[in-house]
């Protein structure tokens, strides 16, 4: 197995080689990281075969590099590989062991110790050393990296800060796995600054270039949340401009988007919007099938408070069959079931209130009922009504 994983390794960092002549010492930890990221890059189109290789790969290369010569990092270009592989997500023993070495490797003490520290989430000293460096001076293989990390360090406290980062992320590693990342990541910190154009023009990005990702279900989760949670698409004028986004993409990708956001919108409210997505999400869903399923379940759902003929929102929703869905859907279903029902319920007429001294002159209920705090509120009344009614007189 690892004979095969260096091979191919080494066809895709050096080009085609003699596998009689292929040892593990022949291939250089540059060389290596080279191969990993053309391999995360096929991840990023959505080889799903891919993940699995990365993940031998990674394996095979800390094999490598535990045992390789300490002289070989001091090599800059096997030592910077080093902070690329542990920072895409390589194990955190090589890092451990080479900033151990004397003399040090071939690579800033501040990189190495800041990718370290930031990999076993002591996020302090992550901040400490990696924040000053400026990504737009290193290799631009390691650069994006760094900046990719860089822009999750300040996120929290520095939204615009994060954003540019995230812009130099993808500019030093276009086409990577890398960019794919910090372009996913950008749209929902565009998301929260308002900026509705930067959002439609990087969200159509990530749709058209990696919506066949292996993240992109990931994506279109937090992305149609993003939209609800945030009202988006609240408005006439605004649905329109969300729907041209969605539509960049294939049907297939249009549909779970639409099917996503119609979701989204009913869990938080938007009932407008919930209305819409599901109307195009019905448009493409095979008749008669699961998708089509949720698209009436969301429309439904939606419709329970819109003035609608609720008894017909009642048996649109009890039609549907909870065996097509999934446990979330199904819960959903179970809830509009139960709104809908207390929307209809039709309230019980209030009996009118006996007066004391009917209720009194009834033995069968009198001693039971009327106290005599009671009858003497009521003698009370009586003559507090006579007295107005004298003080009104001519």
């Amino acid at each position: 197995m690892i004979c095969r994983v260096l091979l191919l390794v080494s066809l895709l960092a050096t080009g085609p080689v003699a596998a009689a002549d292929l040892t593990a010492d022949d291939i250089a930890p540059f060389e290596m990281v080279r191969a990993l990221q053309t391999l995360q890059a096929q991840i990023a189109t959505g080889n799903a075969t891919a993940v699995a290789a990365q993940r031998e790969l990674l394996r095979v290369m800390e094999e490598k590099f535990l045992a390789d010569d300490p002289a070989v990092w001091r090599d800059g270009r096997n030592a910077r590989a080093a902070v690329t592989f542990t920072l895409s997500g390589g194990s955190p023993r090589l890092m451990r062991g080479l900033l151990a070495l004397t003399p040090p490797i071939a690579v800033d003490a501040d990189l190495a110790a800041g990718a370290l520290a930031y990999i076993e989430n002591r996020e302090d000293e992550a901040r400490k050393r990696l924040l000053p460096l400026d990504a737009r001076t290193l290799p631009m293989s390691l650069g994006g990296q760094v900046a990719l990390v860089q822009a999750g360090l300040v996120a929290r406290e520095d939204l615009n800060k994060a954003i540019h980062l995230l812009d130099d992320a993808r500019l030093l590693m276009p086409g990577t796995l890398v960019e794919e990342a910090a372009l996913r990541r950008e749209v929902f910190l565009v998301a929260q600054t308002g900026n509705l154009d930067r959002f439609e023009f990087l969200s159509r990005q990530y749709l058209r270039r990696f919506g066949t990702s292996i993240y992109a279900e990931d994506f279109r989760q937090r992305f149609a949340t993003a939209i609800a949670r945030l009202g988006i698409a609240d408005g006439d004028d605004r649905f329109p401009r969300l729907e041209a986004i969605l539509k960049s993409s294939d049907p297939e990708n249009q549909r779970a988007l639409f099917l996503q956001l119609a979701q989204a919108a009913v869990v938080h409210g938007k009932l407008g919007t919930a209305r819409s997505a599901a109307a195009d999400a019905a448009k493409l869903a095979p008749l008669g099938g699961g998708d089509a399923m949720r698209a009436s379940l969301y429309d439904a759902a939606a419709s329970i408070t819109v003035g609608k003929d609720i008894d017909e929102v009642q048996k649109r929703l009890t039609s549907l069959n909870h065996r097509q869905l999934g446990r979330r859907d199904a819960d959903l279903l179970d809830a509009a079931i139960a709104v809908a029902a207390a929307v209809g319920e039709r309230p019980v007429a209030p009996i009118p209130l006996e007066p004391v001294t009917v209720v009194a002159a009834d033995t069968k209920r009198g001693d039971n009922w009327v106290t005599g705090t009671m009858r003497t509120a009521e003698t009370d009344l009586s003559i507090a009504d006579d007295l107005l009614e004298k003080a009104n007189g001519p």
